[in-house]
C-alpha cells in the first residue's frame, strides 16, 4: 500500500511540477527559416502576395490531395483570403489572410486554425548583391495553458522543416515562371540609346515591305552623313488595330545629330525590360509575343511603353530562316 501511495505521490508531484514549470515557459514561439534565391524580388513577392499561387508552393496545401480550398476577397494583397477544409485530423480546417504588404519588401499573413489557435506569418525580401534573401517566420501565441506552452519547446523542430520545404518550392517556382511555352524570359536593364528613325503606318500585308523601304531611307541618310550603326536595327510598334500598324524603323547611332526629310533623331531612355530571343521566320513570331505577354501577366508586371523588335540576324546574309534571331522587348516596371 505504501508503494502505491509513493507512486501516486510521485505522479502527482511530477504533474504539478510540469504545470508549474509550464507557467514560466514563453507563451510566444517564433520559428524562422531563410533562403537565398537568384531571382527577381518582384517575382518572389508576387508568389507570396497572391494567395492563389500558394497551391503551387505551400508545404501544407500539398499534404492532403482531397483538401477543399476556397478563395475570397481580392486576387492579391490585403484582404486576400483562402480557407481550407480537410478530413485529416492532423491538418484540420482553417484560413489564411493577408493582413499587410509592401511591394517587393514584405508580406504579413494571419493564420487561423480554429480551436487550435492563431499564428502570424511574415515574409521579408532583402537584396543581397545579385540574390534575394527570403526570410519566413511564424509567431504563435500559446496562451496561458501551461501544457500548451510545453509544445512550444518542440515548435522549431516540428515547423522548421515545413518552412524549409516551402522556401525550396518557392525558389523552384520562380525559376519555372521564367520559361513560358518553351521560351526563356530574360530580365534586362537596357542602357540609353540614340535612335535615328522614320515613323509611318502599314497594314498586315505591307508591313514587311514598308519597313524595308523605311530602313533604306534611314540608311541613305546615314551614308550621306557618314554615320555608322552602334547596334542592330529595331522596329518600335507604337500601336495597332485589326488593319493598321503604327511602326517606327530605327537604327541606333552613337550621338544625336540634326536630321531632315521627315527623319527623327531621339534619345531612348534607359529602363527595365523583359525580352525573348526568338529564332525563326518572322511569320511565326506571334508565339513568342504570346509567351512574353503571358509572363508579364503572371508576374504582375506593368508595361510602360510600346514593344519593339531588334533584328540581330540579317536575312540577306543568313539564308536559313530558322536561324534568324529577333529579340522582342517590352518595357516594364
Amino acid at each position: 500500500m505504501k508503494t502505491v501511495r509513493r507512486i501516486l505521490f510521485f505522479i502527482s508531484f511530477t504533474a504539478l511540477a510540469v504545470l508549474a514549470i509550464g507557467f514560466f515557459l514563453s507563451r510566444k514561439v517564433n520559428v524562422e527559416r531563410r533562403r537565398m534565391m537568384k531571382a527577381s524580388v518582384h517575382d518572389i513577392y508576387v508568389q507570396v502576395n497572391t494567395l492563389t499561387n500558394w497551391e503551387k508552393w505551400s508545404p501544407w496545401l500539398q499534404l492532403d490531395t482531397n483538401m477543399q480550398i476556397s478563395f475570397s476577397g481580392p486576387a492579391s494583397g490585403v484582404g486576400s483570403r483562402y480557407t481550407w477544409y480537410s478530413q485529416d485530423k492532423n491538418i484540420g480546417n482553417g484560413c489564411i489572410s493577408i493582413h499587410s504588404s509592401v511591394t517587393d519588401k514584405w508580406v504579413q499573413v494571419l493564420m487561423d486554425y480554429g480551436k487550435n489557435g492563431k499564428s502570424t506569418g511574415e515574409f521579408h525580401f532583402i537584396q543581397v548583391k545579385d540574390s534575394i534573401e527570403v526570410i519566413w517566420n511564424i509567431e504563435t501565441d500559446l496562451g496561458m495553458n501551461p501544457l500548451t506552452r510545453w509544445f512550444g519547446l518542440f515548435s522549431d523542430r516540428m515547423v522548421g522543416p515545413d518552412l524549409v520545404r516551402g522556401l525550396s518550392n518557392l525558389e523552384r517556382l520562380v525559376k519555372e515562371i521564367k520559361k513560358v511555352n518553351g521560351f526563356e524570359i530574360i530580365d534586362s536593364a537596357l542602357p540609353a540609346q540614340v535612335l535615328l528613325s522614320l515613323r509611318d503606318t502599314a497594314s498586315q500585308a505591307t508591313i514587311s515591305s514598308k519597313l524595308t523601304t523605311m530602313y533604306k531611307k534611314v540608311a541613305r541618310f546615314m551614308k550621306s552623313g557618314k554615320l555608322t550603326p552602334s547596334a542592330p536595327p529595331l522596329a518600335i510598334f507604337h500601336y495597332s488595330t485589326d488593319s493598321i500598324f503604327d511602326i517606327e524603323a530605327c537604327i541606333p547611332i552613337d550621338s544625336l545629330t540634326p536630321v531632315k526629310d521627315g527623319l527623327n533623331c531621339t534619345l531612348k531612355e534607359s529602363g527595365k525590360t523583359v525580352l525573348i530571343k526568338y529564332f525563326g521566320p518572322y511569320h511565326s513570331i506571334q508565339s513568342a509575343y504570346k509567351a512574353l505577354q503571358t509572363c508579364i501577366k503572371n508576374r504582375e508586371l506593368t508595361v510602360t511603353g510600346p514593344p519593339w523588335e531588334e533584328y540581330v540576324s540579317n536575312p540577306n546574309l543568313e539564308s536559313d530562316s530558322g536561324k534568324w534571331q529577333t529579340n522582342i522587348y517590352y518595357p516594364v516596371k
